[in-house]
């Protein structure tokens, strides 16, 4: 797959226009949907997409937290059979371009000849809200502009926004089966505190690549990661506070801690993924460490029934 940046009009296209965040099963239905309606026309299948949310510039505390990082976002595009990504950079420019304005552009600077509109998908600093609209103003600039069905398959109603939510409620389950691959969070392994190792729980101490990814729900998860070697593995994971082991400098910064099963080997500075799986239990304050160390190994033993066909 090739990704465009600069102004490239050597191949006519097909495309449609999105964040594609998390390449959900239903951007997958209407990338399937575009791919068949490229090879009818002749045309390569692309979408239009941007390295940041909009909403990133638009209404800064208002952007989610995303559900991939711009490199597995263009991953999973091109194993969805997109040929070309056009990744545009969201600024004020296109911001405020009116919705002609901004298909003039991917016309004449990407040889963009037939555009699929998703359902509810809108664009132009107009917000035009009717189909037909869209459709006259490609007429008059040579794109045919095709309205695409709606998803109503394995999870639906699907969206970015609901995979957020059930994140953030704590439960990757819906949010797995809504992406069709698991929730992934790709980090880099610091030093921590050391603790976990004395109580025969070495965790390995997470900080995501991307500030911008989202942050599960606080709480105990199993968990798959996949270390450097590329081997997936059962884990369990934690996010939140520690109260039980934190000290005063510690309470309030988050954490994200995983414990590898069975998995011996140096990490620090080494980037791992974390696949979430299934939430176990809230985060909480023990008595003592004892009695935390028998709550780790009660929900290292829920961890290990995890099948390793789970996706």
């Amino acid at each position: 797959m090739d990704i465009i940046t600069k102004s490239n009009s050597d191949s006519r296209r097909i495309a449609a226009v999105g964040m594609y965040d998390g390449v959900h099963l239903g951007h997958r239905f209407l990338i399937d949907y575009l791919r068949a309606e490229a090879k009818a026309r002749g045309l390569v299948p692309s979408v239009v997409t941007f390295s940041r949310h909009p909403l990133a510039l638009v209404r800064p505390l208002e952007a989610p937290g995303l559900l991939t990082t711009l490199e597995e976002r263009v991953k999973y595009l091109g194993e969805a059979g997109i040929e070309d990504t056009i990744l545009l950079s969201f600024n004020d420019r296109i911001r405020y371009m009116s919705a002609r304005e901004f298909l003039s552009m991917l016309h004449k600077k990407f040889g963009i000849d037939a555009l699929i509109l998703g359902f509810n998908n809108r664009f132009g600093h107009d917000r035009l809200e009717d189909f037909s609209q869209y459709q006259a103003i490609g007429k008059e600039l040579g794109i045919d502009v095709i309205s695409a069905p709606e998803y109503h398959g394995t999870a639906a109603p699907v969206s970015s926004s609901i995979i957020r939510r059930y994140l953030l409620k704590g439960e990757p389950e819906k949010a797995n089966d809504a992406l069709g691959h698991p929730y992934s969070l790709r980090g880099v392994v610091v030093n921590g505190n050391r603790l976990g190792r004395t109580i025969g729980f070495p965790t390995a101490n997470l900080v995501p690549v991307d500030a911008a990814s989202i942050i599960p729900k606080g709480g105990v998860y199993a968990a798959f990661v996949v270390t450097p070697d590329g081997v997936r593995r059962k884990a369990m994971v934690n996010v939140g506070f520690r109260p039980t082991v934190s000290d005063a400098d510690g309470l309030g910064k988050l954490s994200i801690e995983a414990h590898i099963l069975d998995y011996v080997g140096y990490l620090y500075d080494e980037e791992i993924v974390v696949e979430f799986v299934k939430y176990l239990r809230p985060e909480k304050k023990f008595a003592t460490t004892t009695k935390l160390k028998e709550q780790l190994a009660a929900d290292a033993a829920k961890a290990r029934e995890l099948s390793t066909e789970t996706r």
